[in-house]
């Protein structure tokens, strides 16, 4: 268990954690006491995520990838400049060893740009208030993650699914919130 921890300070440092569990505290580590997942789990996701990350940046320089893992399930999102970029993606994050499941929502296109990262990043923040403010929700066992304005949700266990369908409806009148696409398994 050390041993991945002391990993997961390395992954944190080398990948900044653009996904993170959201509950108690803002970083992975401050929320595994009441992620569902347990505390090695979370550390699994976290040296997945880099691992898979390293994967994509050695078999598909031309990509842009957002990638967050949750119970061993990789969302892969971002860009790439084509088809073929795209399959090979889509392979590379299918055979990397640890992947239970690919849920591939890359497209076609230009990167995005230092502003779009930002503001994705506000749209990440306002979300995940949204989901906090909510009632009878477990934001400790949900991952926001938002890529080109697209908010992705991933979990499990995460409390009344009427009332994160309620959240759900506030994230997307948030500005600049293109799509809310909901990856929490109940």
């Amino acid at each position: 268990m050390l041993k991945k921890l002391l990993m997961l300070g390395v992954v944190i440092s080398m990948t900044g954690c653009a996904a993170t569990v959201i509950g108690a505290g803002v970083g992975t580590a401050a929320a595994t006491g009441t992620d569902a997942r347990g505390g090695g789990s979370v550390v699994d996701d976290q040296l997945l995520e880099h691992k898979v990350n390293s994967v994509l940046d050695a078999q598909v320089p031309n990509g842009s990838f957002t990638v967050a893992s949750y119970d061993s399930d990789i969302l892969l999102a971002g860009q790439v400049p084509s088809q073929k970029e795209y399959n090979k993606a889509n392979l590379a994050v299918e055979n990397t060893e640890g992947v239970k499941k690919v849920l591939n929502h890359l497209k076609i296109g230009k990167k995005e740009s230092i502003g779009d990262i930002s503001k994705d990043a506000y749209i990440t923040s306002a979300a995940k208030t949204r989901l906090i403010a909510q009632k009878e929700v477990n934001t400790n066992n949900i991952k926001v993650v938002t890529c080109a304005g697209v908010v992705y949700l991933l979990g499990k266990d995460a409390g009344n699914k009427i009332q994160i369908n309620g959240a759900i409806s506030g994230i997307r009148e948030i500005s600049g919130v293109k799509e809310v696409v909901n990856l929490i398994k109940f």
